[in-house]
């Protein structure tokens, strides 16, 4: 599928590239953060942000939080959960 077309058929769809790429990165990013192996510089990379401030600013305006805030959360409520 050539690139104009790809853009048209995303443009129907009521989106846009931009939008797309933003929505998996906040998916990817949010898995990754589940990984305490995985840094922030680390994650940042991956997901391919330049630097680690840039991944920052962009999970402050997805979440409301940083990522650092954010894993505590989530392991905060995963001891808070009934064992599987």
């Amino acid at each position: 599928m050539g690139t104009r077309t790809l853009q048209r058929r995303i443009a129907e769809e009521g989106s846009s590239f931009r939008e797309l790429l933003s929505d998996a990165r906040r998916a990817l990013a949010r898995l990754s953060l589940q990984h305490p192996s995985l840094g922030l510089s680390k994650t940042a990379s991956l997901l391919g942000y330049e630097d680690p401030n840039s991944f920052l600013r962009a999970f402050r305006m997805w979440e409301g939080i940083t990522p650092s805030e954010w894993r505590a959360m989530e392991k905060a409520g995963r001891s808070k959960r009934p064992p599987d």
